[in-house]
C-alpha cells in the first residue's frame, strides 16, 4: 500500500510541476512583435528594446512610443512617451499608462493580459515574435 502511494506520488509530481511552472518571459524583452488587437480592430507592430516600445498601426495610421518599465520577469508597464504619427487624430491622453502581464508563452510568442489607465477592463491579446 505505501509503495503504491509513493509510486503514485512520484508519477504525479513531475506533471504537477510542469503545469505550475512560471512562463519563460525573459526571451520577449527585446524584439519585433505582431499583435492582433481585436478591441482596436487593428494589427499593431511593436518594436521593443530595453527602454522603449514603439507601436505602429497602419489601420489606425498611428505610431506611438512608450517608455517601458519591467515590474518582474513577466509584467511591465508602458507609459506614453511620444506620439510620432497620428493621421486619424486619435486622442492619446498624455498620462496614458498600459499595464501588461504575460500569462502564457510559446516558442513563437505569448498571450498577454492588458489593462490601461483609461479603462477598468482587462483583455487578452496574442502576440507573435516576428524577428
Amino acid at each position: 500500500m505505501i509503495k503504491n502511494l509513493i509510486l503514485l506520488f512520484l508519477l504525479i509530481s513531475p506533471a504537477v510541476k510542469a503545469f505550475s511552472q512560471i512562463p519563460d518571459c525573459g526571451k520577449f524583452r527585446d524584439g519585433k512583435y505582431r499583435m492582433a488587437d481585436t478591441r482596436a480592430g487593428a494589427v499593431i507592430i511593436a518594436e521593443r528594446n530595453s527602454l522603449y516600445q514603439t507601436e505602429t498601426s497602419e489601420v489606425l495610421k498611428a505610431v506611438v512610443r512608450f517608455k517601458i518599465s519591467w515590474q518582474d520577469n513577466c509584467s511591465y508597464t508602458l507609459k506614453l512617451d511620444k506620439v510620432i504619427r497620428n493621421e486619424n487624430k486619435i486622442n492619446f491622453p498624455p498620462d496614458l499608462k498600459i499595464i501588461v502581464k504575460i500569462i502564457e508563452t510559446t516558442a513563437s510568442g505569448y498571450t498577454q493580459e492588458t489593462s490601461s489607465s483609461i479603462t477598468n477592463d482587462t483583455y487578452k491579446v496574442v502576440v507573435t515574435k516576428i524577428n
